[in-house]
């Protein structure tokens, strides 16, 4: 009875150290890896019910510009969409007022130059790089990057709600 009881604790400690250890523990993001640059900051929310929550990462470049540069293909140039705007620093359309400034969260600025990387995780989404329904949900499952060419940072967030 002793070794079951044991047996159990450590099973639910194993399956418990696995369902963490698979939240970011992957170091790339959009081809920018941790290890390649410094870490400003860095912040999870995403304990919440089914992984609810943000995550964000903003890493300075400056110092391997070379290497942020050959990352950023495939990125798109600055502005973003109309849509991705509205989600991140808010402002209205069709009448509707959007004040999500999911930017301010992610401590994402208006950039001027640079390019971003948009990538939809919604499992009604058909092209994971279309951002044309996201206004459209009524939740969100998404990453982005937006890289600042003019003092070579590059942020990132995941959204999940």
């Amino acid at each position: 009875m002793k070794k079951t009881f044991l047996l159990m604790v450590g099973l639910l400690i194993m399956l418990n150290l696995v369902a963490c250890s698979g939240q970011n523990e992957s170091s790339e993001y959009f081809g920018f890896s941790k290890k390649d640059f410094i870490i400003e900051e860095e912040a999870d929310t995403r304990g919440g019910f089914h992984g609810d929550g943000s995550y964000y990462l903003i890493l300075d470049c400056s110092k391997n510009k070379n290497k942020a540069l050959e990352n950023l293909s495939g990125w798109t140039e600055l502005p973003l969409s109309e849509n991705l705007n509205l989600i991140m620093y808010g402002g209205e359309k069709d009448e509707m007022t959007y004040d999500y400034n999911l930017a301010e969260k992610a401590k994402i600025p208006e950039i001027e130059n640079g390019y971003y990387y948009f990538y939809d995780r919604h499992s009604d989404s058909a092209n994971s790089s279309d951002d044309s329904e996201l206004l459209d949900r009524s939740s969100f499952n998404f990453s982005i990057a937006v890289y600042d060419s003019d003092i070579d940072r590059m942020y990132y967030s995941d959204f999940d709600t």
